[in-house]
């Protein structure tokens, strides 16, 4: 029996005064966490949520979201973290593929969110809004300060069955794709209980988060390894160059979770080269194809005291799945460029060639894991489920390699999703947008190199006769449907896709010029 917020309940009691989460200039000990958890709890509580209630997050990366999350985990519920930059439609798919019964949001949210009762979002009871009381307040619009005070602290977490469903992730959110990716306790303690020690985090480090906290990357390297170890964590709501430096010299943090991007930026602060950041001892990167040259370019601006890792992950497997520790050879290089690592402990890594055996040293094929971090299944698919996990193996999507000595290697995505700065995107949730023109005939997006995002996606158009469509109004129609970082940075036009023999369009066929 246990329950995922067991971990800030023993912090608080064993070292309550210590400090776990600075914000701005608030210092939050371990102790007023839980007792701000408990007090939240308890209003959630008399709003009708409970053991195995699905319950929607969708905040910004503030304190408010690890209480709230905290306060769900400790009643039992499943708390299904949402993308915040999600648009009103994509939310509605994220509603209905997990059966949300309810959303608590920031509030500067309430304007995208669907009303109740919508098509796509029968599931939905009530709305709860973090934070103090809201003049529009209806028995379906509720802020959770309310709550809160008008009831009792609960005494402490709820203990589960370790197959308990604490976590239900999503992996898209487009109509007929979107999948929730149901994690038990077990598996999510399997993995993030392990994942500080695989990375050197300890009581006295101080995590320095800039990273959005409704990924497994954040819930895991920051909110969870702060939980299991008592370290020290410093909350930025969004990433921004300056502040981090600020923060390194300020708090003298000590471990860095970021995608390549943010390093990239990070380093190319003007402010950078005479800025103190050498309390930093490890650096954990990921989440998208990382560059040698940006691994070479941070040790040689931090010395080869500070530790890079590369890590490979996905979200049916919880989070982190192998780890590469960065090496340099003689000449200042990066030994093994593009290597994702060996197999973490108690996780199996294998690469299986198209015939199914498992394929030789340097030969490609799809890179499975098998482990007590694999997923229990997709929420309602038991089909797609079947597919993904077979004799207990997670079918990845990816395609690899390993060497000789075990480092495993991604060649390609076999599925094709794209990833920009470490946010994953579906080629499906763009072409939906993008075919409903009543001027296009046909549409493919693909990934296209980029020096800065890893990649980003460009649509390939072919038009119906006569119609006479503009690049930039398809992708004025993407940035008023989609999340930001979804929308296409070109359209080109072809009188007709590639196809193959079945009339598949073949996107391996189609390159940006």
């Amino acid at each position: 029996m246990a329950n995922l917020a067991d971990h800030l309940f023993r912090q608080a009691r064993e070292r309550g005064g210590a400090p776990a989460l600075i914000f701005e200039d608030r210092v939050f000990s371990y102790a007023e966490m839980a007792d701000r958890v408990r007090r939240i709890a308890g209003g959630l509580a008399t709003a009708g949520i409970g053991v195995g209630t699905r319950v929607g997050l969708l905040m910004q990366s503030r304190p408010d979201f690890i209480f709230h999350q905290q306060a769900l985990f400790a009643l039992g519920a499943i708390v299904s973290p949402l993308n915040v930059f999600y648009k009103r439609s994509e939310l509605t798919h994220a509603i209905g593929s997990c059966d949300l019964e309810f959303l608590i949001v920031g509030r500067g949210f309430l304007e995208n969110l669907p009303s109740t009762g919508a098509p796509g979002t029968g599931s939905l009871k009530r709305v709860l809004i973090a934070g103090p009381a809201h003049e529009a307040e209806t028995d379906q619009l509720a802020s959770t300060e309310r709550l809160m005070d008008r009831a009792y602290p609960i005494a402490g977490p709820v203990s589960l069955p370790e197959n308990t469903v604490g976590l239900m992730l999503n992996t898209s959110a487009t109509t007929g794709k979107a999948k929730g990716v149901m994690l038990s306790i077990a598996n999510i303690r399997a993995n993030y209980d392990s994942t500080p020690g695989w990375l050197g985090i300890v009581e006295s480090s101080v995590i320095l988060c800039a990273l959005p906290l409704y990924n497994t990357f954040g819930l895991n390297q920051c909110i969870n390894a702060l939980m299991v170890t008592g370290a020290t964590m410093v909350l930025m709501e969004r990433f921004d160059a300056g502040r981090c430096l600020d923060a390194i010299e300020t708090h003298r943090c000590t471990f860095f979770p970021a995608v390549p991007t943010m390093l990239q930026k990070l380093f190319d602060h003007p402010d950078a080269s005479h800025r103190d950041m050498s309390s930093i001892s490890r650096i954990m990167t990921g989440a998208a194809p990382v560059p040698a040259a940006l691994l070479e370019r941070i040790y040689a601006a931090m010395g080869e005291d500070t530790l890079v890792m590369t890590g490979y992950g996905l979200t049916e497997a919880t989070a982190i799945v192998s780890l590469e520790h960065i090496q340099l050879d003689a000449n200042g290089k990066v030994l093994r460029p593009k290597s994702i690592g060996r197999a973490l402990p108690g996780i199996e890594m294998k690469i299986v060639a198209d015939s199914g055996r498992e394929a030789a040293a340097g030969e490609v094929g799809e890179i499975c894991v098998r482990g007590p971090n694999v997923m229990q299944g997709y929420y309602k698919m038991p089909e797609e489920t079947a597919v993904a996990i077979v004799d207990g193996w997670l079918r990845t999507g990816d395609l690899g390699i390993v060497d000789e000595e075990g480092h495993a290697y991604i060649v390609d995505r076999k599925k094709e999703v794209i990833i920009r700065g470490g946010q994953n995107i579906y080629p499906a949730d763009i072409e939906e947008v993008i075919y409903h023109h009543p001027g296009v005939s046909e549409v493919a997006v693909v990934g296209a190199p980029d020096e800065r995002l890893g990649e980003v996606p460009v649509a390939f158009v072919a038009l119906k006769p006569s119609a006479d469509v503009s690049g930039d109004a398809l992708i004025e129609r993407c940035r008023e449907e989609l999340a930001h970082y979804k929308v296409p940075t070109a359209v080109y036009f072809l009188p007709e896709l590639p196809k193959g023999p079945t009339g598949k369009i073949l996107r391996r066929g189609l390159r940006a010029p």
